[in-house]
C-alpha cells in the first residue's frame, strides 16, 4: 500500500475567536475521484492531510512514510507550498511531489528549473491527471513532467463530504470551526484581465449533478457547520437552476439552523434572479448580501480590462430593487486599473455614492500570475507593482515571525502606480478613500452627506473634498491618523510588510481601506466624530436637520456596549427623513469583547454587519 499526501494549507479564517479553517476541499476532491477507481483505492491510502501552515519540520516529520505528495497552489498558500516541496525531497528524495492549482507559474518556461525539487506539474483541473500519475507509478513508468487534459464537461463527480473524506480531521480537531466549499458548477463565461478564473477555465461553465449538491448540503446541516463558501463564479446565472439550489439551502436552514452564513460570488450581470436570492436568504436569517462587481465605471477602463460588453445592468435599477425587497447590497471597487486616474477614480466613487450603496469595499489592483492582465498588459499600462507579505486573512498570528524567518510569507504583487496615475498621487487618494469608506461607509456621514446631495446638489466629491481638507487643518487627532496611515503605506511599499498599529488598532494591508472606524471605536469616539460632522454641516442645514442627524447616526452605527436589543422608535422632527424611524440591530448578532467587536468591524462589513438597520416608522 503506497502512502498519499494531500496537500491544500491555509490560513485562519475570519475573525479570530472563531479559529475557522477551510476544509481542503480541493485535494478532496482529487481523491474522492481517484478511489473510485479499483486499483487506486486497493493500493493507495491517504497518509496525511495539510489544511494549515504548520511548522515545516512538523510536515516532514509526519511525511516520512509518505510516497507521493500532491500540493494545490493558491496565492495565499504558494510560497509555503513551494518551500514544503523542496524540504520534503531534501529530507526524503525518492518522494513524488506532484504540484497543481491556480497560482502554478507554468507560463514559466525556467520554473521546473529553478524548482528542480518538483517531479510533475498539472495544469488545469486535475483529476484526469492525478489519475494518470498513480497508475504511472503503479506500473513502474516515469512520470511525465507536465500534465494537462481537457476539462470535464460531465461532471457527475463523487463528494469528498458524502464519501467521509473529512470525518476523521472533524473529529481529530473539535476546536476547529470548519468552513466548507459547496461547488455547484465550473467555469466563468467572462474573460476580465485581471482575473485567472475565466482564462483558467476556458470560459464554459459546466454544472454539478443537483442530487449530489443536496447530499453536500445535508452533510454540512449533520455536522451543524454555520458558514458555508460557494465555488460558483456566477451564482444565478442559471436562473431556475440557481433558484433551486438557493431554496436547496433555505430548506436546510429551516430544517437544521445550518448554514447560518454564506459567501458567495453573485452573476456580474445581477437582475432579479440574483436579488430573489439574496432575499430567499436574508428571510431566513443567513447573513450575506448582494454584490456588485463594478471594480470602476469608468468606461475607458472597464474596456481596457473587457469588462465592456458584459452588460452589467444600471446600478440605480439594482439599488433601487435591492432596496425595495430590504436586500443590504455592497460593492466592490479597484484602485489602479489600467487607464484610471485621479479624476475618473473620483468620479467613480461619487457614482457609487449617489445611488446609496450601503457598503463599499475598495482594494488596490493585485496581480495575479495566470491573468491575461499580467501576461499582456504590464508593460503596455507602465503597471508598477510592489510583493505584499501580509494581504492575506490572519497572516497576524503567532506564526507570522516564523513565516518570515523562513521566506514562506505569502506575496502577491499589489499596484503602485501605472501610466495614467503617479505613485504620489496612488498614495493620496488612497488615504482620502480610506477617510470616505471610514466616515460614510461606516455611518458617521452618509446620512447628512445624501441629504445635501439630494436636496441642495452638493456632490458627494465635494462635500467629501471640503470635510477631509477641514479635519486635516482643524483635528490633529484624525489628521495623525491620516498621515500614520499614508506612512504606513509608504512603508508597505518598501518591506512588504504594513505592520502599522494605530492607538492600538493593527492595520495588514487588507485592512488599509477600512481602519479608520474601528480605529474611531477602539478610542470610543464615534459620538465626537458625529458631532464634528455636525458642527461642519452647520453652514449648509439648519440646527434641527443637525439634530436629527447626530440622534440617527448614533444610533445607525453598531457600537460596543451600546447594542440594540430591542427595535428603537426614533421620532423625526426635521424633514432628514420622510417619517419616523425604526432601528434595528441587523442580524441580532452581540459580542462579549471588545477586541472580538473591533475584528468584526473588519471581517463583517461585506455583510453590512457594522450598521443597524433604519426602516421607516410606516
Amino acid at each position: 500500500m503506497f502512502n498519499v499526501t494531500l496537500v491544500q494549507p491555509n490560513f485562519q479564517t475570519g475573525p479570530k475567536h472563531l479559529n475557522s479553517y477551510y476544509l481542503p476541499y480541493s485535494v478532496g476532491s482529487l481523491w474522492s475521484y481517484l478511489i473510485q477507481n479499483q486499483q487506486i483505492k486497493d493500493n493507495y491510502q491517504v497518509d496525511n492531510w495539510i489544511f494549515r501552515r504548520e511548522e515545516l519540520q512538523s510536515v516532514v516529520n509526519r511525511c516520512k512514510n509518505t510516497d507521493i505528495v500532491f500540493i494545490s497552489l493558491y496565492i495565499w498558500n504558494k510560497n509555503y507550498c513551494l518551500m514544503l516541496g523542496k524540504v520534503l525531497k531534501e529530507a526524503y528524495p525518492n518522494i513524488k511531489i506532484i504540484l497543481g492549482g491556480p497560482e502554478l507559474p507554468h507560463r514559466n518556461p525556467n520554473f521546473l528549473k529553478e524548482n528542480d525539487y518538483i517531479d510533475s506539474i498539472v495544469i488545469g483541473e486535475g483529476e484526469l491527471a492525478v489519475l494518470e500519475i498513480l497508475t504511472a507509478y503503479l506500473d513502474k513508468k516515469p512520470l511525465e513532467q507536465v500534465y494537462e487534459f481537457d476539462r470535464i464537461q460531465d461532471l457527475n463527480l463523487p463528494s469528498p463530504y458524502t464519501l467521509g473524506l473529512f470525518d476523521d480531521l472533524i473529529k481529530q480537531h473539535p476546536d476547529i470551526e470548519w468552513v466548507p466549499t459547496l461547488e455547484t458548477d465550473r467555469g466563468c463565461p467572462y474573460s476580465c484581465t485581471f482575473c485567472d478564473w475565466g482564462s483558467a477555465t476556458a470560459s464554459k461553465m459546466y454544472k454539478l449533478y443537483d442530487e449530489r449538491i443536496l447530499a453536500d448540503l445535508k452533510w454540512v446541516a449533520d455536522n451543524k457547520l454555520p458558514y458555508l463558501a460557494l465555488t460558483s463564479s456566477n451564482f444565478g446565472i442559471f436562473k431556475d437552476r440557481d433558484i433551486m439550489i438557493a431554496d436547496m439551502i433555505v430548506a436546510t436552514n429551516k430544517q437544521t439552523g445550518f448554514p447560518s452564513g454564506i459567501s458567495v460570488s453573485y452573476a456580474k450581470n445581477s437582475n432579479d434572479t440574483v436579488l430573489e436570492i439574496v432575499k430567499k436568504f436574508i428571510e431566513v436569517n443567513i447573513q450575506t448580501g448582494l454584490t456588485l462587481s463594478l471594480q470602476t465605471t469608468t468606461e475607458e477602463v472597464l474596456e481596457n480590462i473587457k469588462r465592456k460588453n458584459m452588460k452589467i445592468n444600471s446600478i440605480d435599477e439594482i439599488i433601487g430593487s435591492a432596496k425595495e425587497k430590504n436586500v443590504p447590497a455592497l460593492t466592490e471597487l479597484i484602485l489602479g486599473m489600467p487607464g484610471e486616474t485621479v479624476e475618473t477614480w473620483k468620479a467613480t466613487l461619487e457614482q457609487i455614492l449617489i445611488n446609496e450603496i450601503p457598503t463599499l469595499d475598495v482594494y488596490f489592483l493585485q496581480l495575479l500570475v495566470n491573468s491575461p492582465m499580467y501576461v499582456k498588459q504590464i508593460q503596455e499600462y507602465d503597471l508598477k507593482t510592489f510583493y505584499a507579505y501580509d494581504f492575506f486573512y490572519g497572516v497576524q498570528n503567532e506564526k507570522f515571525e516564523y513565516d518570515k524567518k523562513h521566506k514562506i510569507s505569502e506575496s502577491i504583487e499589489v499596484i503602485k502606480s501605472t501610466n495614467t496615475i503617479s505613485e504620489n498621487e496612488m498614495e493620496d487618494v488612497a488615504v482620502f478613500t480610506a477617510f470616505i469608506l471610514g466616515l460614510h461607509m461606516f455611518g458617521i456621514s452618509n446620512i447628512i452627506s445624501t441629504y445635501l446631495y439630494q436636496t441642495q446638489n452638493k456632490s458627494y466629491i465635494e462635500f467629501y473634498t471640503q470635510l477631509y481638507d477641514h479635519l486635516k487643518q482643524n483635528d490633529i487627532v484624525l489628521n495623525g491618523w491620516l498621515d500614520q496611515l499614508k506612512t504606513g503605506l509608504q512603508d508597505w511599499k518598501k518591506t512588504g510588510y504594513m505592520e502599522t498599529t494605530i492607538d492600538n488598532v493593527f492595520i495588514e494591508g487588507w485592512k488599509f481601506f477600512h481602519s479608520i472606524m474601528p480605529i474611531i471605536q477602539n478610542n470610543n469616539l464615534v459620538e465626537h466624530y458625529i458631532n464634528v460632522v455636525g458642527d461642519f454641516s452647520k453652514q449648509f442645514v439648519t440646527q434641527d436637520i443637525i439634530d436629527d442627524y447626530i440622534k440617527i447616526s448614533n444610533l445607525q452605527i453598531k457600537q460596543f456596549e451600546s447594542y440594540i436589543h430591542d427595535s428603537v422608535h426614533v421620532t423625526v422632527k426635521s424633514n432628514l427623513f420622510p417619517a419616523n424611524l425604526i432601528i434595528s440591530d441587523r442580524y441580532g448578532d452581540y459580542l462579549d469583547k471588545k477586541e472580538d467587536h473591533l475584528d468584526m468591524l473588519f471581517f463583517g462589513r461585506r455583510r453590512g454587519w457594522h450598521l443597524n438597520k433604519i426602516s421607516l416608522d410606516k
